[in-house]
């Protein structure tokens, strides 16, 4: 056996995927904890944006679309577990997608009003020259 053809063994399997799963069911039970004791900006900082959670959900990423391969989930009698596996993919990119492209933030929009500004959670410096009342 090949060293691809192991390494393909170990990443592609079920067992894999139960490992990893399993693994973020638990990370994101342990976070919602620690969101309740300690608030969301400490699940952030330890659970949501780790390392380790962004290389589990890689390696889940990886898992799935290495096992419609080699569980030839694109035959006709497997599109339903198919459709779970793609479905899981697109989730996990999507999330990732909106972690490095998206931002967060609060609007207040008052009953019946519009409103087109909105506070970032992220900080910013901002700093204002007024000479003689002018802008």
């Amino acid at each position: 056996m090949t060293k691809l053809n192991k390494i393909v063994r170990i990443l592609f399997n079920t067992k894999a995927a139960t490992l990893y799963m399993l693994l973020f069911a638990i990370s994101i039970g342990i976070a919602t904890f620690i969101e309740n004791d300690h608030g969301a900006e400490a699940s952030k900082l330890l659970v949501y944006n780790a390392r380790w959670f962004e290389l589990l959900l890689l390696l889940m990423v990886v898992n799935f679309t290495g096992m419609i391969f080699t569980k030839k989930l694109y035959l006709k009698n497997k599109l339903n577990v198919l459709a779970i596996h793609i479905a899981l993919i697109i989730i996990i990119i999507g999330a990732g997608v909106t972690r490095y492209v998206g931002f967060e933030g609060q609007m207040h929009i008052r009953n019946g009003e519009t409103e087109n500004t909105f506070q970032s959670t992220t900080m910013y410096f901002q700093a204002r020259y007024v000479e003689d009342g002018q802008q």
